[in-house]
């Protein structure tokens, strides 16, 4: 190969491909996207409930703040529908990062609960799960949602 036809890098010669080759990679290393671990902050949501109301949160950064936060909705709406009860008494059911979550009750306190990659499946595995406990009506869904950002 001829002294033109290269480029000369830190006195040896490079040849025109090799040279783009080079170029293109430190442009690919400077536009790429963060890691997959960097982009995906948390995102933790949790379901919360008691026989007399439940609770729920979503996009918390970490596990103890969604499950607080749902624990600490649910506590309000159980007073709001029972004043004078007793706190304390809202358990956490569930809690997920990345996913979507739903819980379904039946008519005499049968619950279930479930988590999956969509709202819908969730929705359809809490009601499964709740009817396996017999409940003279069909399973309903009191909540279902997502936490994925």
């Amino acid at each position: 190969m001829a002294q033109s036809d290269a480029i000369m890098m830190n006195d040896a010669p490079m040849t025109f491909a090799a040279h783009l080759l080079s170029c293109t990679l430190a442009l690919l290393a400077v536009a790429a996207p963060p890691s997959a671990a960097a982009a995906t902050a948390p995102a933790w949501g949790a379901i919360a409930a008691t026989r007399d109301g439940f609770g729920y949160a979503y996009s918390h950064s970490t596990r103890g703040a969604a499950e607080t936060a749902a624990r600490e909705q649910c506590e309000q709406a159980v007073a709001k529908s029972r004043p004078g009860s007793a706190r304390g008494t809202c358990e956490v059911r569930t809690a997920f990062d990345h996913s979507c979550g739903a819980m379904a009750v039946g008519n005499f306190g049968e619950w279930g609960i479930a988590t999956a990659a969509t709202e819908t499946a969730a929705r359809q595995a809490a009601v499964q799960q709740c009817n396996t406990h017999l409940p003279t009506e069909p399973c309903k869904v009191t909540v279902g949602f997502c936490s994925l950002k």
